[in-house]
Order: C-alpha cells, then sequence, then structure tokens
C-alpha cells in the first residue's frame, strides 16, 4: 500500500538517540511504496541541524531522499499550494499549519494515508476525512 510520509518520520529515523527512532526505522522499512513531499525533505533540512547534525550529514541525508530508488518524491506545485489555500480557508484552518495541511492534502489528493508520529494532525485530519495511519 502506497503512504506518504510525515517529515517527523523522517527525522525520527534520521536521529538514532531519538524517542521513536525505532518505530520510524521499522516503518519506514516495511512499506511497499512510500511517498515524501518534497517539503517534508525541506523541512528535514532545517530540523536536523536543531538536533546538532553537522552540515555535511545534513546534505548526505537530503540527496540520499532525494535519489532514492525506494521513496518517491511528491514534487509542490503552485496548483497545489493554491488547492492546500482554499482547503485551508474552507475548513477555517491556520495557516500556521499550511506546511502539515500541504502535505496531508498531497496524502488526501492521492487516496493514501499520511503516517505521523503527530497527534494534534492526526486528530484533525481523521476529523476532516483524512486518512492517517497511527504509529
Amino acid at each position: 500500500m502506497s503512504v506518504l510520509i510525515d517529515a517527523n518520520v523522517l527525522v525520527y529515523d534520521t536521529i538514532e538517540n531519538s524517542p521513536h527512532h525505532d518505530s520510524a526505522s521499522e516503518l519506514i522499512d516495511e512499506l511497499e511504496d512510500p511517498i515524501i513531499n518534497s517539503l517534508s525533505i525541506v523541512e528535514l533540512g532545517f530540523v536536523l541541524p536543531r538536533y546538532g547534525i553537522d552540515n555535511e550529514s545534513v546534505r548526505m541525508k537530503i540527496e540520499e531522499l532525494l535519489h532514492s530508488d525506494y521513496f518517491t518524491v511528491s514534487w509542490i506545485s503552485g496548483k497545489m499550494i493554491e488547492q492546500v489555500s482554499a482547503f485551508m480557508v474552507e475548513n477555517k484552518l491556520s495557516f500556521r499549519e499550511f506546511n502539515d495541511w500541504i502535505i496531508a492534502h498531497d496524502a488526501n489528493s492521492r487516496n493514501i494515508p499520511l503516517v505521523t508520529f503527530d497527534r494534534v494532525l492526526q486528530r484533525k485530519c481523521k476529523k476532516l476525512g483524512i486518512r492517517v495511519i497511527e504509529i
């Protein structure tokens, strides 16, 4: 089954001493057709240094994801951003979470579940009929 992976799953998979590292790594290893939104790769680039990951390691992780035969990258388009903006206004969602809704909307538009550790996002997605896999 295809799924769209949230950035936090990638972060936990990368940081070996993170509380969810084992769960994230096992999940990623078991997926058949994992998709990553390009925004998650951008988020990974600014989150990993906050955990003390050096620039070269961040660069290597980004390149690994971009050139992977395992992951499919879903690229953000202007049309996607317009659709998400309209979706957010229609559902009275805060633009402070714009990044989360881009990723959730991408999963929903592909009719596949979103995989995330973010409990708040999981709850909001369920309320809006967006499928999520709870970890």
